[in-house]
């Protein structure tokens, strides 16, 4: 085993968790393997172990796998919606999978595996999420009218949707290809923390228990979970449903929270000046009694709140991301909130910098001209979308690529490996008499070739000349090995990969090539092949993003890493299509109106390419933030942490903040003196087995947190998409609404209970159990994997 590197993620080894490795007694799911995630010394001895013992483990079962990608295949169309609804890629599909293989008494391996088919379905699409829909706001939208004309005068729906699933699907095959080699790097050698990953390894540990008939124990982390679930998503029906039916038609705060913050608000000022739809947010003056723009301050001169925008969005995820991150992490993240919104926001306001809008009529004809930030309404936001997320890209890939020459050392074995790979060597990925740990090297280079090929053969039968398909496909596999490896990065430091913040830098990329250089293209085909690609730039880094995000949970529980990569390839083709076609369908209301979705992500996008495409791009802008990131990264090694700060409003960071620091507190004042009472009457081993066991609590109140607010925000998606249809004009809809919402959830419930009854989860007294009852840690010889990332699939945005 090699001495492991240090690093800002690096976690000190306890020393029962050492005395058990160097015994070889520690084992899968025990309290020392809890007690020692991410010290790199339980990664490699974990690697070790998996080499020899997960062929035992770790076993294939096709017709299980379906049912993981059907179940994903479903949700990756209710994500495509969530997503441009709120800008978070936000997916219960894991869970569901989870619950599902826990009914049916799989094996943790099992439902691992299967999950890992259904996080590939769910993440296939997302690039049609938050980019493509550009293309369709572009072409039709009013808000991105070039005076009279559009920006793209026609688009052919399906044709660029062929294009788009089928390089998708390449895109997607490439993404979890690349990432084969940089699994050791990031999870065994220097192992990313990936904050959130602790509530999926506890189901696992729970279906352990039931799969192995440890029932009680079950039974025990089950209630834990569902009652966090249970509250949670009463929680955010309180505070997120519309119940006051009227409010909502008039575009006016109507859940039963926003309902009773204006009646304790007068005409100007009252509670809904503090607290708008989730956001406790800055003082702000009303309008009849409710809030203006979402509680955000209009722009008004000596008014200090109009030169910023502070808030706490009241989201149980982000509490639970912050808990699993960690003060320092979350602090880091805040860092770039706080220099962005107490710093740069308020000088652009300040100094009332021109902002670039395509709408204005120049003096000698045409569109296009810089307008002063404060002849906005709400000019912080604008000066926030137009100049500091520029900031805050560059930042993002300052740090990273300043993070990946710091770790150039480690990255020597690895460029070894492809050079392997290329060379026809054969690794340790295959064990003789046993068959393959991990999916072949010598595969990528292959798979490259051939996806070289088929993106454009695609894009040519798409209509776009073979020069620009050639220069695309060339672009396509740089950057998704080194964009793909930066956002990784930054899903490992804080559990959220920025999809479209990488994606930015492959838009610039694209448009500034065939903007400026005769590759046979006119503006309108440049910017079509640009949004394009950059769509399939998307999801081929959200396959690299989830691919590891299994690859680490499938590390401590025993699996092989060539099932992980088997399942989420085998998932990507149905996930793609379907997802794809939701999200077009989608956008193509979103564009003409018909349905009112607030899609950031999207409109950041063609407000960029827009700017691009006019000559009007703010490069230094980009600069300053890439110097910045790269000296917070050499400064405190969390550069593109600090970077997703900047590129994130308060609302999205600050409850971070809040969730890091309770972690923080709760383990200095009540877990540490817990703890250390224990360690004098019972000695070490029984103090870190109940300091494991108090935070295995903690974590599986925050996986209730996590999946109450993602099956909320699936069902509330589903309503929010019938409001708009005919039926939600009729008189007897809203009462309706409210009853099918309420029964959805008792069926639901009471389906979920039947099946955990006829598993034997739920309803069997102790009597029934014999001598199966376990510990709540997990057995060594019971196996398991990991499901899905456990925190947020791709991205929070706006």
């Amino acid at each position: 085993m090699s001495d492991p590197q240090r690093s800002a993620y690096r976690q000190p080894v306890t020393p029962s968790g050492l005395e058990a490795i160097e015994k070889g007694t520690l084992t899968w799911l025990d309290e020392d393997m809890y007690n020692n995630l991410n010290t790199g010394v339980l990664e490699q001895y974990l690697e070790e172990k998996n080499l020899r013992d997960s062929f035992e483990i770790s076993h294939w079962d096709t017709k299980k796998v379906l049912i993981g990608i059907l179940i994903g295949a479903v949700f990756s169309g209710v994500t495509a919606y969530i997503g441009l609804k709120i800008g978070l890629a936000v997916s219960a599909a894991w869970y569901v999978a989870y619950l599902l293989g826990m009914a049916l008494q799989w094996s943790p391996s099992e439902i691992n595996i299967s999950t890992s088919a259904t996080t590939g379905a769910t993440n296939a699409s997302i690039g049609f999420i938050f980019t493509f829909p550009a293309i369709f706001l572009l072409s039709s939208s009013e808000r991105y009218k070039l005076g009279d004309v559009f920006l793209i005068t026609s688009v052919d729906t399906f044709q660029i949707a062929f294009i788009g699933i089928i390089a998708s699907m390449f895109a997607g095959f490439l993404g979890v290809m690349y990432f084969i080699i940089f699994r050791r790097v990031w999870l065994v050698e220097d192992p990313l923390p990936m904050p959130g990953f602790e509530a999926t390894l506890k189901l696992l540990d729970i279906s352990a228990d039931v799969s192995t008939g440890a029932a009680e124990a079950a039974r025990s982390s089950l209630k834990t979970v569902g009652i966090s679930t249970v509250l949670t998503m009463a929680f955010m029906f309180v505070i997120d449903y519309p119940i006051k039916w009227a409010n909502k038609m008039a575009h006016i705060p109507s859940s039963l929270a926003d309902w009773l913050a204006m009646s304790l608000s007068g005409d100007d000022w009252g509670v809904a000046s503090i607290y708008t739809e989730r956001w406790i947010h800055q003082p702000s003056r009303l309008s009849d009694g409710h809030a203006v723009a979402g509680g955000i301050t209009m722009y008004e001169p000596g008014n200090p709140f109009s030169y910023t925008f502070l808030g706490i969005e009241l989201s149980p995820t982000l509490l639970a991301i912050g808990w699993f991150m960690k003060f320092r992490v979350a602090f880091l993240v805040n860092l770039g909130s706080i220099v962005a919104w107490f710093y740069l926001i308020p000088i652009v306001v300040y100094m009332d910098v021109p902002i670039y809008d395509p709408a204005v009529p120049m003096p000698g004809g045409g569109y296009g001209g810089y307008v002063p930030v404060t002849d906005y309404p709400l000019a912080q936001w604008k000066a926030f979308s137009s100049i500091v997320r520029t900031v805050a890209i560059g930042a993002i890939l300052g740090g990273g690529i300043i993070g990946l020459l710091k770790m150039a050392p480690i990255f020597k074995g690895i460029f070894g490996d492809i050079a392997s790979a290329f060379a026809g060597e054969k690794g340790e990925e295959f064990i003789e008499d046993k068959g393959w740990y991990e999916w072949p090297l010598t595969h990528i280079p292959i798979f490259m070739g051939i996806a070289f090929i088929a993106i454009i053969v695609v894009f040519a039968l798409g209509g776009f000349p073979v020069l620009p398909s050639v220069i695309f496909a060339v672009i396509l596999l740089t950057t998704t090995f080194l964009l793909g490896a930066i956002a990784v990065r930054v899903m490992g430091e804080t559990g959220i990969e920025p999809v479209s913040g990488t994606s930015f830098i492959v838009l610039l990329l694209l448009l500034l090539i065939f903007l400026n250089v005769d590759v046979g293209l006119d503006k309108e085909q440049s910017v079509m092949i640009a949004l394009v690609g950059t769509t399939v730039f998307g999801s081929a880094i959200s396959m690299s993003g989830t691919v590891v995000g299994d690859y680490k949970n499938s590390l401590y529980i025993g699996n092989r890493p060539y099932h992980i990569s088997k399942g989420n390839i085998m998932g990507v083709v149905p996930g793609a299509i379907l997802g794809a076609a939701v999200a077009i369908f989608l956008s193509k209301l979103l564009a003409d109106g018909a349905i009112d979705l607030q899609a950031p992500q999207a409109n950041a996008f063609a407000t960029f390419t827009i700017i691009l495409a006019e000559g009007q791009g703010n490069l230094s802008a980009l600069a300053i933030g890439f110097a910045l990131g790269a000296f917070v990264e050499w400064a405190t090694g969390m550069g593109t942490s600090f970077g997703l700060g900047m590129y994130l409003p308060t609302p999205i960071t600050f409850p971070m903040l809040i969730g890091g620091f309770s972690r923080d507190w709760w383990e200095k004042k009540k877990l540490a003196p817990k703890v250390e009472a224990i360690r004098l009457k019972e000695g070490s081993a029984a103090s870190e087995k109940q300091r494991a066991l108090m935070l295995l609590f903690t974590f599986m109140i925050a996986a209730g947190a996590l999946t109450g607010e993602a099956f909320y925000g699936v069902e509330a998606a589903i309503l929010a998409l019938l409001d708009g249809r005919p039926i939600g004009a009729t008189s007897w809809w809203p009462a309706g609404r409210l009853i099918g919402f309420l029964l959805l959830n008792v069926i639901l419930g009471f389906i979920i209970y039947v099946l955990f009854r006829k598993a034997g989860i739920i309803g069997v007294g102790s009597e029934d159990e014999g001598d199966d009852g376990g510990d709540s840690g997990g057995s060594g010889d019971s196996g398991g994997g990991s499901g899905a990332p456990a925190v947020i699939d791709a991205e929070l945005a706006d």
